[in-house]
């Protein structure tokens, strides 16, 4: 009876898992953008479904300063930033998802070219926008 608990358990964990710590880390390394910016808009649109809910996150941010640019931002630079992140009643097996930006945040944020030709999305999932 033991083994059998033992066993459930370590299955239940096994389908909640993330990425590892390394695994993210090597995500933001290669991001195309690692940059300090501040939130200066949010628009956040709420879909319900059957099975949960799902926000079209689309920002505006200010770059206050800049890690590393391929697109060549400089600080003051205004980018929009859209994502989407879908929160389900029953948590699915997979990466983090990223947090809904907040107005008025500073964030370093790791960013890759978005779905729009000139926005951006987050790169490494669950740790695309941290605390600099």
């Amino acid at each position: 009876m033991r083994t059998l608990l033992t066993a459930l358990l370590i299955g239940l964990t096994a389908l909640h898992a993330e990425l590892s710590p390394d695994h993210y880390r090597r995500l933001q390394d290669e991001a195309a953008e690692a940059l300090v910016v501040k939130i200066a808009q949010v628009d956040v649109k709420v879909t319900l479904g059957k099975d949960g809910k799902q926000f079209d996150v689309r920002a505006t941010a200010t770059v206050q300063s800049v890690l590393r640019s391929k697109a060549g931002h400089q600080p003051g630079d205004a980018i929009p930033i859209a994502y989407t992140v879908i929160q389900t009643v029953v948590p699915m097996p997979g990466p983090g998802k990223p947090r809904i930006l907040e107005k008025g945040e500073t964030v370093r944020a790791y960013l890759k070219p978005g779905d729009g030709a000139k926005t951006l999305g987050p790169a490494a999932y669950g740790q695309s926008f941290v605390t600099p």
